[in-house]
């Protein structure tokens, strides 16, 4: 009786544990760390440039963009954006993170991929020793074949 009962929770556990892989399908896959790089040259490292167009393509279809969390990691010396588009999931597109701050602007992009119900940016870093302290602003950009849009902005301060 007590080997079915561990024998049940183990069940239970490993069926629960399985549920992640559905919800990120990409669950413990290495993760490619993005290159910042300057939105009008092909610089592997961020450097201030004018704010770039940051519209959605007309000629696509429109992507809705959300920026989950922005935010000045000064422990590992980086600006941090995490966001998604949340009304479609398609693999091939990419997410660009624009910091605009003392009249300066610092991009970096990165891959997006297909979850079960939206389309996921991949971590986006921008170290903080390029960008301006103080406060300033974040928003992303989706761009795929198929799709364009651009998230609202969100305010950041760094220290």
């Amino acid at each position: 009786m007590k080997n079915l009962r561990i024998l049940a929770i183990a069940t239970l556990l490993v069926a629960s544990v399985t549920g992640c892989s559905v919800l990120y399908p990409n669950w413990g896959k290495p993760t490619d760390k993005p290159s910042p790089t300057n939105t009008q040259t092909e610089t592997p490292s961020p450097t201030p440039t004018e704010t770039p167009t940051d519209t959605p393509d007309p000629e696509k279809k429109p992507a809705t963009v959300e920026i989950m969390d922005a935010y000045a990691d000064g422990q590992n010396g980086v600006l941090q954006v995490v966001a998604q588009v949340t009304n479609f999931s398609e693999d091939g597109g990419t997410c660009t993170a624009t910091f605009t701050g003392g009249n300066k602007s610092t991009s970096v992009t990165v891959n997006a991929e297909s979850n079960a119900a939206n389309t996921q940016c991949r971590m986006m870093e921008i170290p903080l020793g390029t960008l301006a302290k103080g406060p300033g602003t974040v928003k992303v950009k989706y761009d795929s074949t198929e799709h364009s849009g651009v998230s609202a902005e969100t305010s950041v301060t760094i220290p």
